[in-house]
């Protein structure tokens, strides 16, 4: 990990990406105001990343100089989706030595819901019915990663929630499986519209960071890539 400059010095804001899935997402972000951008990107990440990036730094009237870091979802991800992401932030750098975090994206999945009381299952589609999950533990509004990610197909997630005391799960399931899931005792799974990832819940973490000191090396950040 590199240093970012101290803490309560820099107003500059985050711009924050992610590619890591279909449903591509930005954001920018100064710990006050928050501006995000999300889209169905499907396989455009290529061609639509940086004009979603552009419309969003001209509206704010912030060129890439000026931002304090540039944060990207480093995955678990599609390989495309996640390739064209690091290629962006990693041309920024290049081009302006802006500083570089990399955030989890199942950590950010289950963001939203740290302070439900209750541990908290972040899914990630893996293509063909296949699923990537963690699980999370909850204090203080921050999360604990209790598990290595698992992929895995619906019914071995359903397997490993059955007789969970309570537990909510969110992220990428369609309706059939957020219906399987949501049967099972003390589970809870949120409407589609509430568990589709948050870019400003990368941008938090990523802010989180920030104001840590607590940057990435440039040529260390990597993807991780969705597998069995």
């Amino acid at each position: 990990m590199a240093s970012a400059p101290l803490p309560g010095l820099d107003d500059r804001p985050i711009l924050s990406i992610d590619t890591s899935s279909s449903q591509g997402g930005i954001a920018l972000y100064d710990g006050r105001t928050l501006s995000t951008r999300s889209w169905p990107a499907e396989r455009s990440h290529t061609t639509t990343l940086l004009s979603e990036i552009h419309h969003l730094l001209d509206r704010a009237e912030v060129r890439v100089p000026e931002l304090a870091a540039v944060a990207i979802a480093i995955g678990p991800g599609a390989f495309t989706g996640l390739r064209v992401g690091f290629g962006v932030v990693k041309g920024f750098h290049l081009a302006t030595k802006v500083p570089l975090i990399g955030i989890s994206t199942l950590e950010a999945t289950a963001l939203g819901y740290a302070s439900c009381g209750s541990p908290v299952v972040a899914v990630i589609g893996a293509g063909r019915g296949r699923l990537v999950w963690a699980r999370y533990e909850a204090s203080s509004g921050s999360l604990d990663q209790s598990n290595p990610p698992r992929n895995g197909t619906v019914s071995e997630l359903v397997e490993e929630l059955r007789g969970s005391s309570r537990v909510l799960v969110t992220g990428e399931l369609d309706d059939d499986q957020a219906g399987l899931i949501g049967q099972l005792d003390g589970v809870s799974v949120p409407p589609l519209p509430l568990r589709t990832r948050n870019p400003g819940a990368l941008a938090e973490l990523a802010w989180r960071r920030w104001r840590a000191g607590n940057v990435d090396e440039p040529s260390a950040i990597e993807p991780v890539y969705l597998s069995r």
